[in-house]
């Protein structure tokens, strides 16, 4: 990264503030729970509002820096845009990334022990999943890039959450493609 890149990254560019984003976290999952009560509702509505997040999130940063991952195998490289880009708006990396095949499904796993989304907090139910909201920014961004990948659909699911007693918080991103042979 030249010094044009390193200014931009560290002076200009705008960051999340984990404290603000976990104590609106804190407060949707409270909202979401007095009106609906069920943690399944809980977890899809926190989804379906990450992936609001996703298309902002996605014109703001992932579009502009011209460095999309050009296949799905990439998407999974520590070195990938998406482990920059949360790099970009958390100050940190995802620890570990995996990437599997299994015919027609790809299945691409991020993981993080010491996430900066849920940090300190303490999920209200085993069944919550508080950092669902990235499950959907991820999920949106891909659901866009399909035809890229050959794939006809793509899921992404937080499968573990430290606020719920899980050593890491992991999102595994599921791609059903439509030949095995394209990717």
């Amino acid at each position: 990264m030249g010094v044009k890149g390193v200014l931009a990254w560290r002076v200009k560019a705008e960051k999340i503030n984990v404290l603000v984003y976990r104590s609106l976290v804190q407060a949707l999952i409270s909202y979401l729970t007095k009106i609906h009560g069920d943690m399944a509702i809980v977890n899809q509505e926190l989804k379906k509002i990450g992936r609001d997040m996703g298309e902002f999130i996605y014109t703001r940063y992932l579009a502009a820096t011209q460095r999309p991952a050009k296949s799905l195998e990439e998407l999974a490289d520590p070195k990938s845009a998406y482990n920059l880009g949360f790099k970009f708006f958390t100050g940190t990396t995802f620890d570990k990334t995996e990437f599997k095949r299994e015919g027609s499904d790809v299945y691409i796993t991020y993981s993080i022990a010491d996430c900066p989304l849920c940090k300190d907090l303490i999920s209200p139910s085993p069944q919550l999943f508080m950092c669902n909201t990235l499950s959907g920014i991820l999920e949106w961004i891909e659901e866009h890039r399909l035809a890229d990948w050959g794939a006809e659909s793509v899921t992404c699911n937080e499968v573990l959450c430290r606020t719920r007693g899980d050593p890491v918080c992991q999102f595994v991103y599921h791609f059903h493609l439509k030949k095995p042979e394209l990717f």
